[in-house]
């Protein structure tokens, strides 16, 4: 938790900053407290019991007699970039899972529903959300069988990045871009026209192999949420704690003027993003 909690400090200083700040914003917007409790529930806590997982997980294939990372001693300069390109895809697959359902997305609109994006919206995520990351995004780390430091370093740089991309800074980083997401394109899938690219959190690969990594700029006067329910949306802890589930069990159709809203956002988006291209 050392690199994640100095790079959130670093990060929440940098944004009291207006030179920096992406847009104008207080520490203490609204909906912080329930942002802090994502923070602790979500980071704290379950990140205490997805690290457990992956060492029993690890413990139990290897007593399967299956080749393990580890049993090699490659130097750490070796295997914590792998271990965070595994970690990467493994987030990568399960983010677009939750896109990809209209079960799992309802829980994933939590996180999309944030209105600013600062270090602490990193953390705003549903209780589902955050147990089917925690399962499935280190896979191959399990798998595998990568030592132990490996994956507490590689852990740690994720996080700490993931909290960097949602940051409220205005940074140019577009020397970054042929291979890492940076704050202007994770800013990107948070706006609703264009919610369905760019879905990595450390790696341009795999949205360039799909075909959905956009580079553009995204105006401060741009509004983040989800697609026809950015005024709509609860965002409080506890009433988004039960919104998904409710929504489920009582589903209710998105009105077409919502629908027909997107798909005109969408447009609209991607004509624009064309141009700045070919600028």
């Amino acid at each position: 938790m050392l690199i994640p909690g100095i790079a959130a400090l670093m990060l929440a200083l940098l944004e009291r900053t207006a030179r920096f700040q992406f847009r104008s914003s207080t520490l203490f917007r609204r909906f912080f407290t329930s942002d802090m409790i994502y923070l602790l529930t979500g980071f704290v806590a379950g990140g205490s019991l997805g690290a457990a997982y992956v060492a029993t997980a690890s413990q139990s294939v290897g007593q399967l007699g299956l080749s393990r990372v580890a049993a090699f001693n490659l130097p750490l300069w070796v295997t914590v970039p792998l271990a965070l390109v595994a970690i990467d895809l493994g987030n990568y697959a399960a983010h677009l899972l939750l896109h990809r359902s209209s079960v799992l997305w309802e829980f994933h609109k939590v996180h999309h529903s944030s209105h600013q994006l600062d270090w602490l919206a990193t953390f705003r995520s549903h209780l589902i959300e955050q147990t089917l990351r925690r399962l499935l995004a280190p896979v191959l780390l399990v798998l595998t069988g990568f030592p132990a430091n490996a994956v507490a370093l590689a852990g740690g740089i994720f996080i700490a990045w993931a909290v960097c991309n949602h940051s409220n800074l205005r940074l140019n980083l577009s020397f970054l871009e042929p291979v890492l997401i940076t704050p202007r394109l994770h800013r990107l899938h948070h706006v609703p026209a264009t919610e369905n690219r760019n879905f990595g959190t450390i790696f341009t690969f795999w949205d360039r192999l799909r075909g959905v990594l956009v580079i553009a700029e995204t105006g401060s006067e741009c509004r983040f949420g989800v697609a026809g329910e950015i005024d709509t949306y609860p965002q409080g802890w506890f009433v988004q704690l039960i919104e998904p589930v409710r929504r489920i069990v009582r589903p209710r159709s998105l009105p077409a003027r919502h629908l027909t809203q997107s798909v005109r956002q969408e447009a609209e988006a991607m004509t624009a993003v064309r141009a700045a291209t070919r600028e």
